[in-house]
């Protein structure tokens, strides 16, 4: 049923809850894993209130990169193969847009569980890949 199944990370453990999920299908349908973060930096840099130092940026790639080795290294664990990649851009529409490129068939996401009043303000990326994407979503609380 399930061939190639991504799975979008960023360390918290929401999103721990959802690379275990998402282990236990690709085990189960033998599916490719592939972990992707996506870093916001068009939010850093509008939140900001002038130029936001190079090294604000970097140190916020580097978390994303261990992240991703985190992730690939819980996969690897339970005997999965984890393919990771960094992105950057609106989370939502990225975790899509790369989706699509590598023909997922499940996109598996955590959920905070925001307020609805927080998520007015603040967004939810889960919401915006359920209603957005054209490919099954799995949330998982």
């Amino acid at each position: 049923m399930f061939r190639r199944i991504l799975v979008a990370y960023d360390g918290s453990q929401h999103a721990k809850r959802a690379l275990d999920v998402a282990i236990d299908l690709a085990k189960k349908y033998g599916a490719e894993l592939h972990v992707v973060e996506v870093v916001d930096t068009a939010t850093l840099l509008g939140l900001s209130m002038g130029p936001v130092p190079p090294d604000v940026v970097d140190s916020i790639r580097e978390k994303a990169k261990a992240d991703l080795a985190d992730a690939k290294s819980r996969a690897e664990a339970q005997g999965v193969r984890a393919e990771t990649a960094m992105l950057e851009g609106d989370p939502a529409g990225t975790i899509i847009d790369y989706a699509e490129r590598i023909g997922a068939d499940l996109i598996v996401t955590g959920s905070r569980g925001l307020s609805t009043v927080k998520r007015l303000f603040l967004g939810s990326v889960s919401t915006g890949v359920v209603t957005h994407a054209k490919k099954p979503v799995l949330v998982v609380k």
